[in-house]
């Protein structure tokens, strides 16, 4: 039983190695050409669905960065809003420089930027979500590395603070992965509630893809490089708010949906398989073994003290960070914990699901329905 703890720490090293590993055997950026001199027209993307209370805020916003490019359009592609978004929208028709695409059902976010790029009329596209705040400059930050040839798209950074200043370790973590990454021009995944992209490098995304940021970020390392820039910050909601147990059994199947697109992954080269496995996928196994380990601890009080009091501390733990009515309960630690705990659980329900019920109802339906706050990351 003792090796269940030994293996999940060498699982846990190995992924904390994976910076380590970047540093020391992966070259860094290319010789990097540039293209044009100045970037003058953009075309933003901005995705809308049932965002009322952020949208007239996010637009104002958008439209005074958006000046500072000689040339510039706001296209906003809303997918059947039922909050009274539309309402808002419709004030803004006649607005220059902003296109407002309506759209008579829900389709998500894959068929909202593919429509949105379709009318796009210059070579470099911002995408934008509705509900995070966004740094002064930002755009301009993210646009600027698009002049140079072998730079395809550009990553906006989550800042690790919330909107209520509250630091999420994770958020920080998968921060400093990310920019590890960008210095090898091989950034694995983009953030999808902001980045810019040339035109060119667009790949039409299938609609029931649920991943669509690190599905698109994959189709262009295949000929480009994906670069983050964290001299602007992208603020989001509290991360223990946003993690509940739907989101991240989306992403779960998500993942899943992209190890099925096999075309995708063959045209990746050796060295950007080996950082999709392990950035992404290795710290999917991590739950599992944490939660063997959690067992282990409990079968083996029965034998001592020392580890009884260890599977009691480990309880009350999870208990403080799945619990609704203890949530005001603030720990370091806290949002790690249960994010280790849903991921298992999501993958227990997969598993039980697709394996043994042999049921593909449930799993089906997230594939093919898009989901109400998947539209908001």
């Amino acid at each position: 039983m003792i090796a269940i703890f030994w293996f999940t720490a060498f699982l846990i090293l190995l992924y904390l190695a994976y910076p380590l590993w970047l540093f020391l055997f992966f070259p860094g950026n290319p010789v990097n050409e540039k293209e044009t001199d100045e970037i003058t027209g953009v075309s933003l993307i901005l995705l809308s669905f049932n965002g009322k209370k952020y949208l007239e805020e996010k637009i104002n916003f958008l439209m005074k960065e958006l000046s500072a490019f000689q040339h510039f359009e706001l296209i906003i592609v809303d997918d059947n809003s039922t909050d009274g978004s539309k309402e808002i929208l419709e004030t803004k028709k006649n607005t220059e420089n902003i296109k407002i695409i309506g759209k008579t059902r829900q389709q998500g976010i894959p068929h909202s930027m593919n429509t949105g790029v379709t009318l796009a009329k210059y070579d470099y596209i911002i995408f934008c979500d509705q509900r995070q705040k966004l740094s002064d400059h930002i755009l301009r930050y993210i646009v600027e590395p698009l002049k140079y040839k072998n730079t395809g798209a550009v990553s906006g950074c989550i800042s690790h603070l919330d909107k209520e200043c509250r630091c999420s370790l994770i958020r920080r973590y998968e921060n400093f992965l990310k920019s590890t990454e960008s210095k090898t021009g091989n950034l694995i995944g983009v953030y999808g509630p902001l980045y810019a992209i040339k035109k060119n490098c667009y790949s039409p995304i299938p609609d029931y893809i649920i991943l669509d940021d690190l599905y698109l970020s994959l189709k262009i390392l295949k000929t480009k490089q994906i670069e983050l820039r964290t001299d602007g910050h992208i603020i989001d909601d509290d991360f223990s708010g946003l993690c509940n147990y739907r989101r991240i059994k989306r992403y779960l199947i998500g993942f899943l949906q992209i190890l099925k697109e096999k075309s995708l992954i063959s045209e990746l080269s050796t060295q950007q398989k080996i950082m999709l496995i392990w950035h992404k996928y290795l710290r999917l196994f991590i739950p599992l073994f944490i939660f063997l380990s959690y067992l282990t601890t409990g079968f083996m009080a029965t034998r001592g003290t020392e580890y009884l009091m260890l599977f009691c501390i480990l309880t009350t733990a999870g208990l403080l960070s799945v619990l609704p009515l203890l949530h005001k309960y603030h720990f370091n630690f806290k949002n790690l914990i249960r994010v280790n705990i849903l991921y298992f659980v999501g993958f227990i329900d997969i598993f039980i699901d697709k394996a043994i019920l042999h049921k593909p109802s449930e799993a089906k339906s997230i594939f093919n329905i898009p989901d109400p706050e998947n539209v908001n990351r």
